[in-house]
């Protein structure tokens, strides 16, 4: 693979859809121009950039929490949230508060754009272009040092490439959004890997010898030295735990053995801009990082798992038979976008005693269409259908016997609808975007019932 020139292919691959990608790369440049203008003396937080099929979330989750080690704040962007906007952001382990939000809106980015689109109305921010603002609004006015900026779709065009950062991570690449990012794996890994910057440190801990190849040549032409996260450095990793003593909770994200690879990679990150920064601190953190929606115990018997595609999928399956041997379990599942509902139940099907398949509120796959494409790969094994996540956990919980396990996971959209405690949110969430005229693709649309005003407990 080494003969190939991938620089080279991105290259014509510009060209031949010069139109989009001028509008593309137009965005980050209008990004920059905002940045620029809100904060003309740059802005003060050193931000780390952190693309990937999976893993984006837990990885910037330890970055924040390890570079708290420092003494200063440490931030996280994330994305997408699971019940509350507030959620993508994230200060030393904790989320910013909603009236933090609306004034960063109300007083700073919110009349910015306002002028931006007295100029040119084509120029208007985005809903991700506004919450990367909103972001270093927040990391300025809470003196954060160290921030990780997750990408929201890719790496190359997606809008955090227009930040200025001090180092670069990717976690791996992988099958998801091929319909955006290219049906070829190498496509993937180029665009993923153009996150790349002139003298900027690139770190990854992608293990797929084609991907690494790829990766290579990409920061080679960009200039930027390369540090891989291997076999070696996740058992070093375990090793430095084990000799502190360090015994992470269940709840913990390193409870789970594939998240060690997100750790290990979040450590030589923190390792190299830190240098002398204290290791046993960095492991305590770690040891007791936690993150919504990544195998969360919602009650006794109940865990959710935000894990979208095929590769999160098997990750999950794994731990899943880790922590619970010959337990029943009943799955509850939705997708959503283009994903290949056949990949994504492969897996699934050699774990469950029942899947019941859902919808997701933004983007859904029919549930109904989803259990015909995946009859041929299930066997025996019942799969029910349920057009409301909700309805969905009421019939896992109907089936539950002692012993079982009711495991929700596959698209946010999904646990959000089936677990979020605030109607208002839910609603919000499942309407995104109607504003702008924009149909809505979910094919079981979630009807949401609004309790009264009056009933609501203050």
């Amino acid at each position: 693979m080494s003969t190939y020139d991938f620089p080279y292919y991105n290259t014509v691959d510009q060209i031949y859809h010069a139109e989009w990608t001028a509008a593309k790369l137009m965005r980050h440049e209008l990004l920059r121009r905002s940045v620029a203008t809100l904060w003309p003396d740059g802005h003060p937080t050193r931000l780390i950039h952190v693309a990937g099929t999976g893993g984006k979330g837990s990885t910037c989750r330890f970055l924040e929490m390890g570079f708290s080690c420092t003494g200063k704040a440490a931030g996280a962007f994330m994305s997408p949230h699971l019940f509350d906007y507030r959620e993508r952001f994230s200060i030393n382990g904790e989320f910013v508060q909603r009236e933090e939000i609306t004034a960063a809106w109300e007083t700073r980015i919110r009349p910015h754009c306002v002028r931006l689109a007295l100029d040119n109305p084509h120029h208007a921010h985005t809903f991700h272009e506004v919450s990367i603002l909103i972001a270093l609004t927040l990391f300025e006015q809470h003196g954060v040092e160290w921030a990780a900026m997750e990408t929201g779709v890719g790496g190359r065009y997606d809008q955090t490439r227009a930040l200025d950062v001090v180092a670069t991570a990717l976690t791996n690449v992988g099958s998801d959004h091929a319909h955006m990012l290219g049906e070829e794996l190498w496509q993937r890994t180029l665009d993923k890997a153009g996150i790349a910057r002139p003298g900027v440190p690139f770190f990854t801990s992608d293990r797929n010898p084609d991907n690494l190849a790829i990766i290579r040549q990409v920061c080679s032409a960009a200039h930027a030295l390369l540090y891989e996260v291997d076999e070696a450095a996740v058992t070093d990793l375990e090793q430095r735990l084990h000799a502190h003593t360090l015994h992470p909770s269940p709840d913990s994200l390193i409870h789970a053995d594939y998240q060690k690879w997100n750790a290990a990679l979040a450590l030589e990150v923190i390792r190299h801009l830190c240098p002398e920064i204290d290791a046993s601190c960095v492991l305590n953190a770690f040891a007791n990082a936690t993150l919504l929606g990544r195998f969360w115990k919602v009650e006794e018997g109940i865990y959710a798992d935000i894990a979208h595609n095929a590769e999160k999928i098997g990750a999950l399956a794994g731990e899943i038979k880790r922590q619970f041997g010959n337990a029943g379990k009943i799955l509850v599942v939705g997708i959503s976008g283009q994903r290949v509902s056949t990949k994504v139940f492969q897996t699934l099907a050699d774990i469950a005693q029942t899947i019941i398949v859902t919808s997701a509120s933004f983007k859904g796959q029919d549930p109904a269409r989803v259990r015909e494409e995946i009859k041929s790969i299930v066997g025996d094994i019942p799969v029910l259908v349920a057009f409301e996540p909700q309805q969905a956990l009421r019939t896992a919980r109907a089936l539950q016997r002692n012993g079982e396990v009711i495991i929700l996971t596959g698209s946010t959209y999904m646990i959000e609808q089936a677990l979020s405690p605030d109607p208002y949110l839910r609603y919000l969430s499942a309407h995104f975007g109607w504003r702008m005229h924009e149909p809505n693709q979910a094919t079981g649309t979630v009807q949401i019932q609004l309790p009264p005003t009056s009933s609501l407990v203050r």
